[in-house]
């Protein structure tokens, strides 16, 4: 199935949100892995028993496809409760996939209501809204196959 723009915009942020964190994070790449590791099993977003290597999070800077969903669910949190705002098209996309994955179930207006208060709620409702439609997309041409 072809890709979407949103899902490319999607996909590219995932190592970016993981890469931004990892530069703001004082201690090294291997006490960074650790910290987002420990930080993923808190969230309930992994179960693992060992932390990531330290070169993983460079590889998945260097390879947005190849960072996993919960490394990069788990660095937006931390980087929205530091305060992080979303600034260009591929900020909200990315922001808005990560947060509807981790929450499919809610709607909207719980999604909306989810985000801290410093994110403006407007943009990110289109946004919140893209990546609903583009789910159902998703699903749809999945099942259609």
């Amino acid at each position: 199935m072809k890709s979407t723009p949103f899902t490319e915009m999607a996909t590219e942020f995932r190592g970016q949100i993981v890469r931004l964190w990892a530069l703001q994070y004082p201690g090294t790449q291997s006490e960074a892995a650790a910290a987002l590791t420990e930080a993923a099993i808190k969230l309930g977003y992994v179960t693992r028993s060992r932390p990531v290597p330290g070169a993983a999070l460079a590889t998945w800077s260097l390879s947005p496809a190849e960072t996993p969903l919960w490394a990069a669910q788990t660095a937006l949190t931390l980087m929205l409760g530091a305060g992080w705002k979303p600034e260009s098209n591929q900020d909200w996309c990315g922001m808005s996939a990560l947060i509807f994955r981790s929450n499919r179930t809610l709607p909207l207006e719980q999604l909306v209501a989810s985000l801290p208060e410093n994110i403006d709620r407007r943009t990110a409702t289109g946004w919140l809204v893209a990546a609903i439609e583009e789910d159902a997309h998703y699903r749809y041409n999945r099942k259609s196959r």
